[in-house]
């Protein structure tokens, strides 16, 4: 199947006083129609800046300065601003991860939602209300022409993140990025958040790229996972084949931080050592300062990413 966002060698890079932060270094990917692939990692290994780089919204000094973004097989770092305003918000959208800033505090909720129907839909004001209350509605908010009224201080934390799914798929868009869409809410709302995120991915057969560091929620929502470490994809594999037979050392890692129900008692097994520095990263393999199977020839080169086996690929000295 054609994919609908193929990510090809994608480098974005932070230029400061003190050097280089290469946030996002040399990544690829893709996502088919109604598929969710999960990118995982722990904070401050590029999660959020690749979200941001494939709609080209990386903040200053940030910038893209190599590789492909192919939507529907056109590359949009190749696009002046106001084609790319065109496809950003309508055919592609996102989820951010803290509704209460990625909210306008002074505006009503209604007045959200309805700006973004009139600006790529073309509806009339009283359509894009009658609208955005059906949004509220399909994403499970109670009274929505009540809450169309509200401010966001005036609603919950978990009804703010359902406001902001019904403004990112106002539009019906067919690639959605749902970025860490469940942090700061307590575990039910986050179980509701994320059926109502499949069920509408199945509903408008969207892609979904769903950023997360939660395991658990990978497991339970997606179909493919690549975990990334420092800019890198280290693995990338089906769900399934990453939790049965997850290859390279942090990968590994991870999956022994998990807690589990009936297993063995006491304390979880950490990562040893820390993420290093942006601007101090190892030569090499940049996780080989924590990785229990480093050897000489890890600090001498980075390793490719190489498949195992079908559709499972691993960053690793030692896999190859």
């Amino acid at each position: 199947m054609q994919p609908l966002l193929d990510i090809r060698n994608l480098k974005t890079y932070f230029h400061t006083d003190k050097g280089v932060i290469k946030a996002v270094d040399d990544i690829s990917f893709s996502l088919v129609k109604g598929e969710t692939l999960a990118l995982v990692g722990e904070s401050g290994c590029g999660k959020s800046v690749t979200a941001l780089s494939l709609l080209r919204l990386v903040p200053p000094p940030g910038k893209i300065v190599g590789g492909e973004i192919l939507f529907d097989n056109t590359n949009l770092l190749l696009l002046p601003e106001n084609d790319m305003r065109r496809i950003r918000g309508n055919r592609m959208s996102m989820v951010f991860q803290e509704p209460m800033t990625a909210l306008n505090p002074v505006l009503r909720i209604g007045d959200q939602i309805a700006e973004i129907l009139q600006l790529h839909k073309g509806l009339e004001r009283n359509q894009a209300l009658e609208r955005s209350a059906e949004l509220l509605a399909e994403v499970g908010i109670p009274d929505p022409e009540q809450r169309l009224r509200d401010y966001p201080h005036q609603l919950s934390g978990g009804l703010r993140q359902r406001v902001i799914i019904a403004i990112a798929l106002a539009c019906r868009p067919e690639g959605l990025i749902a970025d860490e869409p469940t942090t700061a809410l307590d575990v039910t709302i986050q179980a509701q958040i994320m059926d109502l995120l499949g069920r509408l991915r199945d509903e408008n057969e969207m892609a979904l790229l769903l950023i997360t560091h939660d395991l658990g929620v990978v497991a339970e929502s997606a179909d493919r996972v690549a975990i990334m470490y420092a800019g890198l994809i280290v693995e990338q594999a089906t769900v399934v084949d990453l939790f049965e037979h997850g290859s390279h050392p942090y990968t590994l890692g991870l999956l022994a931080s998990v807690p589990r129900l009936g297993g063995k008692k006491g304390r979880l097994t950490p990562i040893s050592g820390q993420v290093p520095p942006p601007l101090a990263r190892p030569s090499g393999c940049p996780f080989r300062n924590r990785c229990p199977e480093a050897f000489d020839r890890c600090a001498e080169a980075c390793p490719e990413l190489k498949e195992l086996s079908p559709g499972h690929l691993v960053r690793c000295w030692r896999r190859t």
